[in-house]
């Protein structure tokens, strides 16, 4: 058990696999409850099992959930509060990826990448902005950005959309570091580069790293934790295995 996340209620999008799957995974054996979200009941399903497995049951919900809808978004809120009682934190880290020349890149395309990493972000940040008022206490959002979204590093070719999407991130952490100030929500940002995972073997199978998705967790879990991280806010913290 961690003091700081012990018996918190912590909301994690893209909850079936990768870093969200490992972090909810962490969180859940410090004690936290867990709220796993995601579009893929299957890996949902299976992330749910494992983490009761060693956390129990009791410790985590899934939730189907598409976050680039509204609708959608306030049933996971709800059923969490109807769960848990409470809400403490929320881990933004859906994402979907689509590359390929940029000339040739559908707009459709386009849309999905920023619907489901920019919109599907603040959509969920604002139900918790708006939870956290209304139970009267503050909180911690994580987002998950890349070093695609930090300016001044490696860009790819194929990765317009993505790397868009993840720069907008950013900018959301900043802005709602400044909105969340006065409900004493903290909004701080995570973004690392390669992390071996099934997305980066898919988009990018040309990197190489040691970064794991636990390896993430662990940062994730520290933004998430008040007695560690109470005095970052508006924080974007790089994780870069290559340095």
């Amino acid at each position: 058990m961690r003091p700081g996340i012990a018996d918190k209620v912590v909301i994690v999008t893209g909850g079936g696999r990768g870093i969200g799957a490992a972090t909810a995974a962490l969180l859940a054996g410090d004690g936290a409850r867990v709220v796993i979200a995601s579009r893929t009941v299957e890996e949902l399903s299976a992330s749910a099992r494992a983490i009761a497995g060693h956390a129990g049951a009791d410790r985590v919900l899934a939730v189907p959930t598409d976050l680039t809808d509204e609708a959608a978004v306030v049933a996971l809120f709800n059923e969490t509060i109807e769960r848990f009682g409470d809400l403490h934190a929320l881990v933004n880290n859906a994402g979907v990826f689509a590359g390929g020349d940029f000339a040739e890149l559908g707009a459709e395309a386009w849309d999905c990448v920023l619907a489901v990493n920019v919109r599907g972000a603040f959509l969920a940040s604002r139900e918790a902005f708006r939870r956290f008022r209304a139970l009267g206490h503050g909180g911690a959002i994580v987002n998950m950005s890349s070093l695609g979204g930090v300016r001044g590093t490696q860009k790819f070719p194929g990765f317009t959309a993505y790397t868009v999407s993840k720069f907008g991130v950013v900018g959301l952490t900043e802005s709602l570091a400044v909105e969340g100030r006065p409900l004493g929500v903290r909004v701080n940002c995570v973004a690392p580069g390669a992390v071996e995972t099934r997305m980066m073997q898919e988009a990018a199978p040309f990197l190489r790293t040691q970064t794991t998705a636990q390896d993430v967790a662990r940062v994730v879990r520290f933004l998430c934790d008040d007695t560690e991280s109470g005095a970052l806010n508006g924080a974007v913290i790089e994780i870069n295995s290559n340095l």
